[in-house]
C-alpha cells in the first residue's frame, strides 16, 4: 500500500512537500576585486518623474561594489552600451559575468560582445536566482527606496546617487570592510566622516593598505609641486609684478564686440573704462573694484585687465596720483 501511494502519479503531482529543500550551499569562491560581476534587472516600475521603468543592478563578488543605472526601455542595446561605456573600459573587464536567463541577457548581442572583451557568460539555473549575488543587492535596494519614497513612487529614481553611495560606503561583514576599502583602497568619506575625523588604527589590517594610498597621494602631491614650479618658471618670464592698494584709482579693460547692425567695431572703441576704485584686494592677481560713475557696481578683475588711472589733483595739473608697480 505505501508503495503504491508512493508511486501515485496524482500524489506527486499534487501533494506539496514537507521534506527539507533539497542542495547544499555552494560558495563562490572569491578570486579579487573585477573577477566575477553579477548583473541583473529591477523592474517594470511605474514610470517614474525621469521616465525610467528599469533599473540594471551591477556587482562585484568580491568587492560587493555596487552600481546602479535606471533605464526607461530595458533591451540588450541599451545594457550592452552600459557595460561596455560603464563597467568595462571605467573598472576592466571581468572573467566571468552571471546573470539569468533573461532575454536580455541571453540576446546574440551581449554573447558577441562578451566574446569581443572576453568575458564568460554565467546563467543562473531556471527559477533560481540567488546564484546572482544581486538578488541580495535588489532586496536591501528595495527596502531603501521603499523606505525613503514611501507614497511617492515616481520619485524612486531622484535618489540613486545617494543610495549607491550608501551601500559602498556600508561595512561589509563577510569582508570585514567597506565596500569601498576593498574596491579602491579607502573609504568614500561623507559629510560625516570629514566632520568627525578619526585617524586608522595601526592594528587594523586595512592600515597598510590605507598607508600605502597616502603615501601615493603624497607622491602625487610632490610632483604636482615640482611641475607647478616649472611652470610657474617659464609663465612669469612673460608676466610682469603688480601690486595694487585699497582706494588706488585703476582703469579697466573692455572686450568689445562688433555689431556690424549698429555700425560699431571693436577695433575702433575703447579698450578701457573707468575710473575704478580698489575696494578690496583678494589676492595677488584679483581685485574688486567699484565703478566711479556707477557706484552699485562692483565686480572682480584680474590684475592683468587693470592698470593705473592718472589723477590730476592740482589746478595746473602737474602732479598726478601714481599706482605702485
Amino acid at each position: 500500500m505505501w508503495s503504491y501511494c508512493k508511486e501515485c502519479q496524482v500524489c506527486q503531482q499534487h501533494k506539496p512537500s514537507i521534506s527539507k529543500l533539497a542542495g547544499h550551499m555552494q560558495s563562490t569562491p572569491v578570486v579579487e576585486p573585477g573577477h566575477m560581476l553579477g548583473i541583473d534587472l529591477m523592474g517594470p516600475f511605474p514610470k517614474s518623474s525621469k521616465l525610467n521603468e528599469h533599473l540594471l543592478v551591477v556587482v562585484d563578488y568580491c568587492s560587493k561594489w555596487v552600481e546602479l543605472f535606471p533605464l526607461r526601455v530595458a533591451k540588450a542595446p541599451q545594457i550592452t552600451r552600459i557595460l561596455i561605456e560603464e563597467i568595462f573600459t571605467r573598472w576592466g573587464t571581468p572573467m566571468y559575468l552571471v546573470s539569468d536567463r533573461g532575454t536580455q541577457f541571453t540576446s546574440q548581442l551581449l554573447s558577441l560582445v562578451c566574446k569581443q572583451w572576453s568575458v564568460i557568460q554565467k546563467l543562473t539555473t531556471a527559477a533560481h536566482p540567488q546564484t546572482n549575488l544581486t538578488e541580495r543587492v535588489n532586496r536591501t535596494l528595495k527596502t531603501m527606496i521603499s523606505s525613503y519614497v514611501q507614497d511617492h513612487h515616481r520619485h524612486r529614481d531622484r535618489w540613486l546617487a545617494e543610495f549607491r553611495f550608501a551601500i559602498n560606503t556600508a561595512w561589509q561583514e563577510s569582508t570585514g570592510f567597506t565596500l569601498a576599502e576593498v574596491t579602491l583602497g579607502r573609504k568614500l568619506k561623507g559629510p560625516l566622516e570629514r566632520a568627525i575625523h578619526r585617524p586608522p588604527d595601526p592594528d587594523s589590517p586595512a592600515y597598510p593598505v590605507l598607508e600605502r594610498q597616502k603615501e601615493q597621494i603624497r607622491t602625487v602631491q610632490r610632483n604636482v609641486e615640482r611641475a607647478q614650479a616649472k611652470q610657474r618658471r617659464y609663465y612669469d618670464l612673460r608676466r610682469r609684478y603688480a601690486h595694487y592698494q585699497i582706494g588706488d584709482l585703476v582703469w579697466v579693460r573692455t572686450h568689445p564686440l562688433s555689431r556690424a547692425s549698429d555700425g560699431f567695431m571693436a577695433k575702433l572703441a575703447v579698450k578701457w573704462k573707468g575710473p575704478a576704485k580698489i575696494v578690496k584686494c583678494l589676492g595677488p592677481v584679483n581685485c574688486s573694484v567699484e565703478f566711479i560713475y556707477d557706484p552699485d557696481r562692483v565686480d572682480t578683475f584680474h590684475v592683468q585687465n587693470l592698470k593705473p588711472f592718472y589723477d590730476t589733483v592740482d589746478k595746473q595739473g602737474c602732479r598726478v596720483k601714481k599706482i605702485i608697480f
